[in-house]
């Protein structure tokens, strides 16, 4: 898992590689915890090159939405391959999360 940050003025953009797993949760929660103690953040997570989620990275995306909603902000997902998105639809976390098919268009949603 690599876990990739880009910092725009009104915008913390992270990018995930690899495998979203209970390996790569201590250094997701690390990294997303304190982007969420931001005044008012907005996070958007990159998983066009995720290959694989499971419930501990459902878990933690969750927790992460809860913490970034609480402090006025908003944390939005794009990107995902067919596998990733099907655990999401699966465990009906689709309907939970703001999703967008690639990073154009969710950057559009926080303009």
């Amino acid at each position: 898992m690599e876990i990739a940050v880009r910092r725009e003025p009104a915008l913390v953009i992270v990018d995930m590689v690899g495998e979203i797993d209970v390996n790569a949760v201590p250094r997701i929660r690390d990294t997303l915890g304190d982007l969420t103690k931001a005044v008012s953040p907005q996070i958007l997570v990159n998983l066009s090159r995720a290959t694989y989620i499971d419930s501990s990275g459902l878990g933690i995306l969750m927790a992460t939405r809860k913490d970034t909603l609480q402090g006025g902000g908003r944390f939005v997902l794009c990107g995902m391959n067919r596998d990733v998105l099907l655990v999401f639809e699966l465990t009906r976390l689709n309907k939970f999360f703001e999703i967008y098919e690639d990073e154009k268009r969710a950057r559009a949603r926080f303009a």
